[in-house]
């Protein structure tokens, strides 16, 4: 319900959207109490006609669902439509011309209602969907390059699984006439349905995941990046604010505030090597080797330097022009970077407690 109005909005969600709202009906209808309830009305058969006629249509939705992300040839979808609508008239057809009954259904013991034909027409379109949506879905989720599609499709086709469990439970109930898959079948049906929510919500934490992780870095590297900004202010794009206060009211959305300090980082170190003197001691006994070269540093040592290097700028040391180029990591995207910066971060959280024991 929270994510309808934006599924209804977006053309290829409303085939998903079709899928759980219809299986959530279907599910409502064949709760004990709501069957009990009809039952006193004398309107057993209609909740049941209903629930199936609802159940072949979440069938129906899933597979145009599946095959609508899997990029499918409009004619089966066509013809998927053609087929769900014939069963449909099937089934109803059935239902009029049988004998008079009180309620279609699966007894434990006794005769199928309305008849035997009518529960193997439904069972094996169920089971035909079933399958092809779970084929589909295990196909397709192996070759997507989307960590969310992937996801929602596993989730999608394990919880279809079950519902194939499901019907092949009644299969066995309504041509052999065992009764042990019956206790299962509700088990089944309450898996099925969470895994489907799951599926659905998948889209939703996707975005809070990788919004929790872009203010992780923010977060992480406020401390390092606040120093050094404040030695080099011109790299920076506005006045640092303490990081609660980047996190509870950011200027900018928690993807370009972990990309802005990342950059805003990168060239404060860039300005600080300029104050990097050629060879010099370490800050602190315990400081890894200075190195002659930025280039080949790791971010342990890039760390010490460039704590060196400011605070030799804040005691007026003079700036010298850079001989090397500066290249601190092999970093080939953003996310390589990321974890290079976070590394130096904590190296130079630790230079940092080394001066400050060594002042003491």
């Amino acid at each position: 319900m929270l994510r309808s109005p934006a599924a209804l909005r977006a053309t290829p969600l409303r085939a998903v959207w079709l899928a759980v709202a219809t299986a959530a009906g279907a599910m409502t209808l064949d709760l004990p109490s709501v069957i009990a309830a009809a039952t006193r009305h004398s309107e057993a058969n209609a909740v049941t006609v209903t629930r199936n006629v609802l159940g072949v249509l979440s069938a129906g939705a899933v597979l145009y669902f599946v095959a609508q992300a899997t990029a499918v040839a409009r004619r089966l979808k066509t013809a998927l439509v053609v087929a769900v609508c014939s069963v449909l008239v099937i089934l109803l057809s059935l239902d009029l011309a049988a004998v008079p009954h009180l309620r279609i259904v699966v007894p434990a013991t006794g005769t199928p209602a309305p008849s035997q034909f009518y529960w193997l027409v439904l069972i094996s379109t169920h089971l035909t969907s079933n399958a092809l949506c779970v084929l589909l879905c295990l196909r397709h989720s192996a070759a997507s390059g989307s960590r969310s599609l992937i996801m929602s499709l596993r989730l999608f086709g394990i919880g279809t699984g079950l519902v194939g469990v499901y019907w092949l439970g009644y299969l066995v109930r309504v041509t052999t006439g065992g009764r042990w898959p019956l206790p299962w079948l509700s088990l089944l049906m309450d898996l099925h349905g969470a895994l489907r929510a799951m599926a659905v919500l998948v889209p939703t934490v996707s975005p809070l995941r990788t919004a929790l992780s872009n203010i992780a870095v923010a977060w992480r590297l406020w401390p390092m990046w606040n120093d050094l900004v404040t030695a080099v202010p011109h790299v920076a794009l506005a006045r640092p604010r303490h990081r609660i206060w980047d996190v509870v009211w950011p200027r900018l959305p928690y993807s370009m505030l972990s990309y802005r300090r990342i950059i805003e980082t990168r060239d404060a170190i860039l300005a600080l090597t300029d104050y990097v003197a050629p060879t010099h001691p370490p800050s602190s006994p315990g400081a890894p080797p200075r190195y002659h070269s930025v280039a080949d540093m790791n971010a342990e040592a890039l760390a010490y330097l460039i704590k060196d290097a400011r605070n030799a700028k804040f005691h007026g040391s003079a700036p010298t022009p850079r001989t090397v180029s500066l290249s601190s990591s092999d970093s080939r995207n953003l996310t390589d970077e990321a974890d290079f910066l976070l590394r130096m971060a904590k190296a130079y959280r630790a230079a940092s407690s080394r001066v400050d024991a060594d002042r003491q």
